[in-house]
């Protein structure tokens, strides 16, 4: 990856599991996409801890143009669980998804 990961929480103090989960989660996804240039991580949480409140997970992910053009693509996948290490494990799973879609194939030209 070219840029650093960033991540940011927002409504909480950073919590190490879930940093921990978001690069285990990366690492795990450069394996398919080896030409990542940049990934973007913003942790929610619910702002009053109350029955049915959930954590927000957003990526934005920049990925090489497919059409030969000079500015890189970005993909952007939202996803909110109870647990916020689980909606950062859904959103990169969702993320694998959208990028078969978007390039039709699971793994990205080099």
């Amino acid at each position: 990856m070219i840029s650093p990961l960033q991540i940011e929480f927002r409504n909480t103090h950073p919590i190490e599991a879930v940093e921990s989960r978001i690069r285990q989660e990366l690492a795990e996804f450069e394996k398919s996409c080896n030409n990542l240039l940049s990934c973007r991580v913003e942790v929610e949480a619910p702002k009053h801890e109350r029955r049915g409140s959930v954590s927000r997970v957003s990526i934005d992910l920049g990925i090489p143009p497919t059409g030969g053009g000079q500015n890189a693509e970005h993909l952007e996948v939202k996803s909110q669980r109870k647990d916020a290490s689980m909606a950062v494990h859904a959103a990169f799973n969702t993320a694998r998804r959208r990028l078969k879609e978007f390039t039709g194939s699971p793994f990205t030209q080099t």
